[in-house]
């Protein structure tokens, strides 16, 4: 819930910016060093949208994949600003206080540690995090809206809505979320919210192995809504 209120903030905030650094370039600096824009550059970099496709242009969805680079930036320029900076609101911004909300965080939201002595990430298994496949879960923070004018006043039905987004692989293989959670509504009558996580590591095998790309997809509203996630980013 803090992670969701966190990224709803950075958006009616109105901050998109991409700073002059690449996310990768970022991303190979320790977090307590990264500035707002910098945050910023990472949680932008990683997220997709289909603003620019045409062939559905009455449901638009935005999705952030909470990579741990990218629960970092969140707890980091939460710890700068204060989550609700652009309104009346006390933050702490004792380092202590950073390093517990961001051990919660990433534990939590990406199943993984921090090691603070040595400024690395730490997989559930005790193994210093070096390649995405050492990931277990991913979460994504979804957000859909209808704003076209092609449905006029239909508002669409999304009472299964969970039913109808899953990742896909470069090998044509389905993984379904093993939740999603924040549903509101059962038609598209306003913005909806979503948490979903997929249980990305299967026995000895991650659903990420040998792939270069994993897709969101979700269904239901004509043609599907694709949305391409390079593996390099997850880091």
């Amino acid at each position: 819930m803090k992670l969701a209120i966190s990224i709803v903030c950075i958006f009616a905030g109105g901050c998109f910016y991409i700073g002059q650094d690449q996310p990768e370039d970022v991303a190979g600096r320790w977090c307590e060093e990264w500035s707002t824009r910098d945050c910023l550059t990472i949680i932008m970099g990683a997220a997709r949208s289909n603003f620019d496709d045409v062939r559905n242009p009455d449901v638009k969805v935005l999705a952030i994949p909470c990579y741990p680079s990218v629960v970092a930036a969140i707890t980091r320029r939460a710890h700068l600003l204060g989550p609700l900076q652009f309104e009346a609101f006390t933050y702490n911004h004792k380092t202590s206080t950073f390093h517990h909300d961001l051990d919660s965080l990433m534990a939590s939201e990406a199943g993984v540690y921090v090691d603070w002595t040595a400024h690395r990430f730490v997989d559930g298994h005790g193994n210093y995090l070096r390649t995405p496949s050492q990931i277990d879960s991913l979460l994504f923070y979804v957000s859909l809206w209808c704003v076209g004018t092609r449905i006029g006043t239909h508002q669409p039905d999304i009472t299964h809505l969970e039913n109808n987004i899953y990742l896909l692989n470069d090998s044509g293989k389905i993984l379904r979320p093993r939740y999603v959670w924040g549903k509101k509504n059962n038609v598209l009558a306003g913005e909806e919210i979503l948490l979903v996580r997929f249980p990305i590591h299967q026995g000895m095998s991650n659903f990420i192995d040998d792939s270069e790309n994993m897709y969101l997809v979700v269904d239901g509203f004509g043609d599907k809504i694709k949305m391409k996630f390079p593996i390099s980013m997850m880091r």
